[in-house]
């Protein structure tokens, strides 16, 4: 059975430089859209990122850079940085992100899988990039500084580098430059834009290659969904606080991943929202900014609502702005979303859950800003997807089922779903299916769910982290909520070990207070799940429960949690 979309949208053909500067935009680009949130006097409109991008983009032709070569970002989070981002596309080469917390090890892979020919680092990765370079054969001078236009391109920069606005064409040379436009569906569709990086489903990192019209086509179903008012006295006046106030987001997911990119390079300026970027993510200058700057959008991961559920200080802080509150990247347990409804937010307005992956270049399922849910679901279907949930073989899913509903794979199709996995074809042709008889393109997501009666996706987990437990399936994200809706706990993640010829579920704990003990949290587990959910493999109480950027635990690296031979810690 396949499950569609309620919506069909138009998608726009274009490339993405032309699509983010379109006068047809509804905002003014001489009004300033992006700021620094520490340094809110440092700002542009989309008229002065137009010029920024042009000179950035002719400067990289002028370098020597060709059609489709590889550009790599090792960098947190800048006021630059979706100006990079479009300029790159502009010069018709392709961007790619790298975490600045990467190794030398990790970076020298990307490198290399990427084959980049220019890298730029911020200043906590400038002597990371230099070694990964040197071990990948790329010259000195194709490292640049990734800093400050305004003032820190004035300074000394780190290890020596010269700043990346010394390869930027002159404004009189721009003038009567024009970039190439993209004016096919065709050339749209097979136009790489971005390759993010993506350990998929199993496996090394695999470079996700994003095309102009998947990043065009995944802005306009979020912006499809967004701009849905629902017929109601709530909505009507959910709506005219918006049109008063405007939408103002806060840039605290990092960009160099899918889900931050998406979002503030390019869902942004089609939304016209103001963007405050910040630098770095600590949870008091994160509530401190949403306070002073009355954003109204909140787009987070678990780890954030986590904190913000038990932080003392959270009610110290007015977070009465927010008008729509969603949560991605990973399965949030609906108890955590509930506290931070009750402990924050001002009646009427809920935390929601919303579903993607790298692979579908963003956003998958999502709820419009008036929908109503308990919190357990990740919504309806972005427009034009369809979605199949296909049985697994060898797999029976009894143990997490739902009143009967049928659970399995999730597979999904549309015009956000990847081209495919940079130079790995044997790697996309497993992860997609090309249905002989339709031509339609389908993604296999690894993600286990259903949906229900309303047509709502539900997320139970992915399917290479389910624990078998005699033979029945555990999900760890089921179990992790229970875990961090006890009031001393901060952190918790799940994984699976060994004993004897069985697996068994297994806590690692990060503890508010030393007197919470492993047998407190075996009672509070067993009174509220199934036998088989209980953690026979143990408790361990850690420091710190490690998370990718976007939230989702590292479970391979929790101690002594089973390892797949097939999985890399790369």
């Amino acid at each position: 059975m396949e499950y569609h979309s309620p919506y069909q949208i138009d998608i726009t053909v274009s490339d993405i430089p032309s699509f983010i500067f379109a006068s047809r935009i509804s905002v003014s680009k001489k009004s300033p859209l992006y700021f620094d949130a520490e340094n809110p006097t440092k700002c542009y409109s989309l008229e002065e990122a137009e010029i920024m991008v042009k000179r950035i983009a002719k400067g990289l032709q002028n370098f020597g850079l060709q059609k489709g070569e590889r550009v790599l970002l090792v960098s947190g989070n800048q006021l630059h940085f979706p100006v990079l981002f479009w300029g790159v596309i502009a010069a018709e080469c392709v961007f790619t992100g790298c975490t600045p917390a990467a190794s030398v090890q990790e970076l020298e892979y990307q490198l290399r899988d990427s084959g980049a020919s220019l890298i730029l680092a911020g200043p906590e990765a400038a002597q990371k990039a230099l070694d990964a370079a040197r071990k990948v054969g790329l010259p000195e001078s194709k490292v640049f500084s990734f800093c400050d236009v305004e003032d820190e391109a004035q300074k000394p920069q780190p290890c020596g580098l010269k700043p990346w606005t010394t390869f930027w064409a002159s404004t009189s040379q721009v003038q009567s430059w024009n970039r190439k436009k993209i004016v096919t569906k065709k050339e749209a569709e097979e136009t790489t834009a971005v390759i993010n990086y993506s350990s998929g489903t199993t496996g090394f990192p695999k470079g996700v290659e994003i095309s102009h019209y998947n990043l065009i086509a995944n802005a306009e179903q979020a912006n499809n969904k967004r701009n849905m008012v629902a017929s109601t006295a709530k909505g009507r006046a959910r709506k005219e606080r918006l049109d008063v106030s405007g939408e103002r987001w806060l840039a605290a997911i990092p960009m160099y991943h899918a889900y931050g990119q998406t979002y503030f390079c390019v869902n942004g300026p089609l939304s016209g929202a103001k963007v405050f970027i910040m630098k770095q993510f600590t949870l008091d200058r994160y509530m401190h900014f949403i306070d002073i700057y009355r954003i109204t959008y909140m787009n987070a991961v678990p780890t954030i609502m986590v904190m913000l559920s038990k932080d003392p200080s959270a009610v110290n802080y007015n977070f009465h702005s927010i008008e729509q509150a969603v949560c991605g990247s990973a399965p949030l347990g609906k108890k955590i979303g509930q506290a931070v409804q009750k402990r924050l937010f001002k009646p009427g307005v809920s935390v929601k859950q919303g579903w993607g992956m790298t692979e579908c270049t963003c956003t998958g399922t999502a709820f419009a800003p008036d929908d109503e849910d308990d919190g357990g679901s990740v919504g309806w279907l972005m427009a034009n997807l369809s979605a199949m949930i296909i049985p697994v073989d060898g797999e029976q899913f009894e143990s997490v089922s739902r009143d009967g509903k049928k659970i399995g794979e999730l597979w999904i199709s549309g015009p956000n779903v990847m081209k495919g996995y940079f130079n790995k074809p044997n790697e996309t042709a497993e992860t997609i299916f090309i249905d002989p008889r339709t031509k339609k393109r389908w993604i296999r997501t690894g993600d286990i769910g259903y949906f229900d009666s309303r047509g709502c996706l539900y997320i139970v987990d992915r399917l290479k982290e389910l624990i078998k437990v005699k033979g029945l399936q555990v999900a760890p994200a089921e179990i992790e909520a229970v875990l961090l809706s006890h009031p001393e706990v901060q952190d918790a993640a799940v994984a699976a070990v060994k004993k004897g010829d069985f697996e068994y579920p297994k806590g690692y704990i990060v503890r508010r207070s030393k007197s919470l003990t492993a047998k407190d949290l075996e009672k509070w587990v067993q009174e509220r799940l199934s036998r088989h959910k209980w953690l026979a493999g143990g408790i361990s109480f850690i420091e710190l429960v490690p998370r990718t950027a976007s939230g989702k635990v590292k479970r391979r690296e929790l101690p002594n949690a089973k390892l797949e031979a097939k999985e890399s810690k790369l």
